[in-house]
């Protein structure tokens, strides 16, 4: 198994019109502000500055696109957007389903959703999308070193019930970045 997915940062894009053309599979990662996506990203690429960090929530605000080489990961702006304009909100309001409504070659959605508090109102929303669209999608619970194993294992069991998939990540477990790049790279290739 390779240790990473060899992702390398290609472009952004402020709406969906500008999003990058291609004809690659395609997985979106989606979840609140400050839920740990671009730390996953950057987990799954042994690379600390591949994608922007930070304790201050909303720092993704654009559409991201990471190359691999089985295809794209696209890295979509937090919601709850926390400290964004009004302005931006609404933008992003209209923009984000656009890109499922009609993202051909996407075939699958990640959602980050902090293992403490899972699934908040804004990732019930996003379910009740990909449901309506037929769109894949895994819940991924972060943060999953924030937790006793017990909680982990509860947290999981709960969501499994929901949710067909469920997994946990930890960025400071190479076993949980592994089955993370193993799920990734399964969506990628079929």
């Amino acid at each position: 198994m390779e240790t990473n997915l060899d992702l390398q940062f290609v472009t952004s894009a402020a709406s969906y019109d500008q999003c990058l053309n291609h004809e690659e599979r395609e997985i979106a990662f989606v979840g609140a502000s400050n839920a740990g996506k671009s730390s996953a990203i950057n987990a799954l690429s042994n690379n600390k500055k591949l994608a922007k960090v930070s304790k201050t929530p909303g720092k993704t605000k654009l559409f991201n696109f990471f190359k691999c080489k089985q295809g794209y990961i696209v890295d979509f702006p937090g919601y709850g957007f926390s400290k964004v304009s009004k302005v931006q909100k609404k933008e992003w309001s209209r923009e984000i389903p656009k890109y499922f409504q009609y993202r051909d070659n996407l075939i699958g959605v990640l959602i980050f959703t902090d293992i403490r508090h899972p699934m908040k109102e804004s990732d019930l929303e996003m379910v009740s999308m990909l449901v309506d669209l037929k769109l894949p999608f895994i819940v991924v619970l972060t943060k999953s070193d924030k937790v006793s194993e017990s909680e982990k294992k509860d947290a999981e069991e709960s969501n499994k019930k929901i949710f067909s998939d469920v997994m946990s990540l930890s960025i400071k477990d190479q076993e949980s970045i592994t089955d993370l790049r193993k799920e990734i790279s399964v969506l990628l290739s079929n």
